[in-house]
């Protein structure tokens, strides 16, 4: 029995390797992002809750960053958390301005905190919550945000990160109805303190990852996240250093006459 083969027969081509699903890069991700800001920031903040609304956006914080470190790398990570970060800004400034009677409970002492921030405009004292007013609770958050990210996880670390943006978004959206003009929200977005939750938000990312990835050698930070570093760093200490001086200089341009 003879075997023939066709001399002009091609040999079948392998097939294409099938794309690598990135999470990091699908828009569904980054939607369900957005819907967990939604639902930890607008539910919790209607019902005036202090404790359960950051404890709830401190826990969905850490998880997508985690995700996003562990699928996509830091520059993921880097994106995720300053998504999440700004959309609960931004939401938590219109609930505050639309809303201001049932969202102001979840600010703790939020009467107090609006109160001193008009005396401020009008009378020059001392900015509250500021550095000057309150030097031990930014001490406090400093240390959160170092030494609670790096032996939790990012889970200390990114409360008081997210409770920063609350009452930084609060004195924004207090000023503006306080004094009934765009000028309050220009008083209220106090550049230093937007550097210090830039710098933290870096940091958040960059000390997250010894746990969470199990690589706890800083030469392999110090190699491959230098720039992270360096810009995180210089964020947190000049806006630290910006806030000795600035809040004055800043009323003084833009607080009304």
């Amino acid at each position: 029995m003879e075997l023939y083969t066709n001399s002009n027969s091609k040999p079948t081509p392998p097939a294409p390797p099938a794309a690598v699903y990135n999470l990091t890069s699908d828009p569904l991700f980054y939607a369900t992002l957005i819907f967990f800001v939604l639902l930890t920031t607008a539910v919790p903040g209607l019902m005036g809750q202090p404790n359960f609304m950051p404890v709830i956006q401190t826990l969905s914080l850490t998880v997508f960053t985690a995700i996003a470190l562990r699928r996509g790398g830091v520059t993921a990570g880097l994106r995720v958390a300053a998504l999440w970060l700004v959309a609960q800004g931004i939401l938590f400034f219109l609930l505050i301005w639309l809303l201001p009677t049932q969202t102001e409970k979840a600010i703790h002492d939020g009467f107090a905190y609006r109160a001193g921030l008009m005396e401020w405009v009008y009378t020059g004292s001392v900015l509250p919550g500021s550095l000057l007013a309150a030097p031990l609770a930014r001490l406090g958050e400093i240390a959160g945000i170092v030494l609670g990210t790096l032996a939790s996880v990012g889970l200390v670390g990114g409360w008081f990160l997210v409770k920063g943006v609350n009452l930084f978004a609060y004195g924004m959206a207090s000023l503006w109805r306080g004094i009934a003009s765009p000028l309050g929200i220009l008083l209220g977005l106090a550049p230093w303190r937007l550097a210090q939750l830039a710098g933290y938000t870096g940091l958040f990312v960059l000390l997250i990852q010894p746990l969470l990835l199990n690589n706890w050698n800083p030469a392999h930070y110090l190699s491959t996240q230098r720039r992270l570093i360096v810009v995180s760093l210089a964020l947190v200490g000049g806006g630290l250093l910006a806030e000795l001086f600035l809040p004055g200089l800043w009323r003084a341009v833009f607080a009304p006459a």
